[in-house]
């Protein structure tokens, strides 16, 4: 069969007088012989199937060492072929210009290829003779079998017959030879992408004796994706003559094939010779150990059309906390500083790459979190999409998630690299029902559609002192796919009535004192210490300290210590006694304080008027102080409102509009319900004109 799967290996050697063939007999005898199997993987569908190869994959999500740390799940069929599909479609859209988007998404979707015109018809087929699809993250090869599976249906319907299993058989291994490519840097998972390629062939093969399997070592390789220099930096004429020159495709196709054992370990050295010298020939920083380095483990490739066509993941979603070590995460925010930060979630950094490796207008088909069109390291990742590329469509269902054994709800985005332009369109795509339902019926969808320019103007944030404003990032979740229609009506009936708040107040974080139980007095600290009147300030530290929206400052239960004087103009006061006992207690020590010059000291700040909560459970509360008072780092202050309308502000927050306007701009990922607005989001709000 050849094909690896029965190598001799370091594992074999290792177990070899340890487990007898007794517990073989057993495992076939008393356990598989249970089940009817088949190896086929040929429809998306839930039919009466016995177990098949998915199972393999649900294995692997379940099996791998580590799975919520490394932020594998497999995505079921349904989704794959979805994804598949549309990736092909932007292909085709690309290759055979001429041919009806109406056409085409029948063609692909429906299999009807009635609807090709005959002149089309020789250019639709070289197309899908041509593609080649990459997984950078394959995991256990869903998204591998999931093309290869679309690629034999529609050259079937295009020829108009189908295959004997002769001719099927030729024509997924010349898929699996021509178009597919992968990388994971688990082996456990390599291992599973292959064996699945190879059980899609072997169903298909009819007589007594199997065709040698192909090797798949140089199509799906093991290795981290993410930290080999950026392989579209190397292309140039210089770059493509090195890699044709390397003679690296023909020998990779001549290894596919051969299944002598010593030819092909002949092959493989040859190969790994010819990648060696072509890397010193490219030059450039030499990739890390452990890393896939894209420009020469694909290089046939990247030498006949500058990247792949498709480039289709479900990147491992792990969060940034859990990237490890600290080296590798600050490896990470600096060769993707354009595209994420430190506190990005890996699957960001699979965007860019995910660009990276495709060739000018091909096609970027992902699954994952929702997080980055809220939260605010999603910014970078917003902004390097609108600058470096159309962004086509993202979907999200309402009412389920793709990983159903993972905590997170996903997206789908389909990206195009290519320039973009201010008039580019982004289609906002809410499913509301089950995805395979609403994907079928326009009824069950609802589509918002923003331009580029619009995208990009809504996320800038407050000009600076020099009247710039930078990208600051948008809602694109909340606003274009989760907010209620009657949101929108509102944006587009009555703007004129609307102001950003930003535009009319002053918006910062309330005080954070990083020793709260020295600086929030109460009245019994008060009374016992006697502290000074002029050390004190009037403080509401939590919401629930006032049940009104008027607030009664001189009620508050706290009062807040400021003090700006060095201990020698202290001398005497009880303010100083306070100071060291708080220094016996070992506040001074606190990182959160340590690095202030006098470490009691919160800086000189004037009391204000408005605040407002910065964590809102069932409503936002806007609170109105009679008299100036300090704010704590449990609200968003407004030290400054334009034309003095602070009463306006504190209303049109409180107002249902506000509500309303808060729930659609604040953060998701707090869990529990509860939402989360940051500074630059509450300067986004749009608000009744005070």
């Amino acid at each position: 069969l050849n094909g690896g799967l029965f190598e001799y290996t370091e594992l074999d050697e290792r177990y070899r007088d340890s487990v007898p063939d007794e517990a073989f007999e057993r495992a076939l005898d008393g356990l598989f012989d249970r089940f009817n199997f088949t190896v086929t993987e040929s429809t998306p569908f839930d039919v009466e199937v016995a177990v098949d190869p998915e199972m393999l994959g649900k294995m692997f999500e379940e099996l791998v060492t580590g799975r919520h740390e490394s932020g594998a799940y497999y995505t079921p069929r349904g989704v794959v072929s979805f994804m598949c599909r549309e990736g092909l479609k932007s292909y085709l859209r690309r290759r055979v210009p001429s041919l009806d988007e109406g056409a085409l998404a029948r063609f692909v979707d429906e299999r009807d290829a009635s609807v090709v015109p005959p002149i089309d018809a020789p250019a639709v087929g070289t197309a899908l003779d041509e593609v080649s699809v990459v997984d950078p993250a394959c995991g256990s090869g869903a998204y591998l079998l999931g093309m290869m599976q679309e690629l034999v249906e529609l050259r079937e319907a295009l020829y108009n017959a189908r295959q004997d299993p002769r001719s099927l058989y030729d024509l997924k291994l010349h898929v699996i030879q021509r178009s597919l490519y992968g990388a994971d840097a688990d082996p456990f998972a390599v291992n599973i992408a292959m064996l699945r390629l190879w059980l899609s062939l072997s169903v298909d093969y009819e007589g007594e004796k199997p065709e040698a399997l192909p090797n798949l070592d140089f199509k799906i390789v093991r290795g981290d994706s993410l930290t080999a220099q950026d392989p579209s930096a190397a292309q140039g004429e210089m770059s493509t003559a090195l890699i044709a020159a390397s003679g690296l495709g023909e020998l990779k196709g001549e290894y596919m094939r051969e299944s002598d054992g010593a030819r092909k370990a002949a092959l493989k050295a040859r190969i790994e010779s010819a990648e060696s010298d072509l890397r010193q020939s490219l030059g450039g920083a030499a990739a890390p150990e452990g890393a896939v380095d894209w420009r020469v483990a694909f290089s046939e490739v990247f030498a006949k059309k500058g990247g792949f066509d498709v480039a289709i993941a479900n990147p491992p979603y792990v969060r940034q906390e859990l990237i490890k070590p600290d080296e590798y995460k600050n490896e990470l925010a600096r060769m993707y500083a354009d595209a994420a930060t430190r506190r990005s979630d890996l699957y960001c950094h699979f965007y860019a790459r995910g660009l990276q490796l495709l060739a000018d207008g091909g096609a970027h088909i992902f699954v994952c979190s929702n997080s980055w069109l809220d939260v605010g390291y999603g910014a970078k990742l917003q902004e390097h999409l609108l600058n470096g590329a159309r962004v086509r469509t993202i979907w999200e269902s309402a009412v389920e998630k793709q990983f159903s054994t993972a905590d997170i709800n996903t997206i789908i985005s389909a990206i195009e690299k290519t320039s973009p332009r201010d008039g580019d369109e982004t289609r906002f795509v809410s499913l509301r029902d089950e995805f395979d339902e609403a994907i079928a019926d326009a009824g069950l969808r609802r589509e918002v559609v923003k331009t580029r320019r619009e995208l990009l103007e809504a996320g800038l944030g407050s000009a600076n002192s020099r009247g710039v404003r930078k990208f600051v990032g948008d809602k694109w979740g909340g606003k274009y796919l989760r907010a209620p229609s009657v949101y929108h009506h509102i944006l587009n009936e009555y703007s004129d009535g609307l102001v950003r708040l930003g535009d009319v107040a002053e918006v910062r974080f309330g005080i954070k004192t990083g020793a709260n139980k020295f600086f929030y007095l109460t009245r019994e600290t008060l009374a016992s210490w006697g502290i000074e009147p002029e050390f004190q300030r009037r403080v509401m530290t939590t919401p629930r300290e006032s049940r009104r929206i008027a607030v009664d400052a001189d009620s508050l239960p706290h009062r807040l210590f400021m003090c700006h004087e060095d201990k020698d103009k202290l001398a005497g006061t009880r303010a100083l006694a306070y100071i060291e006992w708080g220094e016996s207690q070992g506040y001074h020590r606190r990182r959160s304080v340590a690095s202030r010059r006098r470490w009691w000291d919160l800086g000189k700040r004037d009391g204000v008027r408005l605040g407002m909560n910065l964590l809102v459970g069932n409503t936002v509360r806007a609170y109105r102080a009679i008299k100036d008072t300090h704010f704590t780092h449990n609200f968003q202050i407004f030290p400054v409102v334009t034309g003095g309308h602070d009463k306006g502000v504190c209303a049109g927050l409180n107002s249902a509009l506000g509500q309303l306007m808060v729930n659609v701009g604040a953060r998701v990922n707090m869990g529990a319900g509860v939402l989360e607005i940051q500074t630059y989001e509450t300067e986004g709000l749009n608000l009744v004109n005070p």
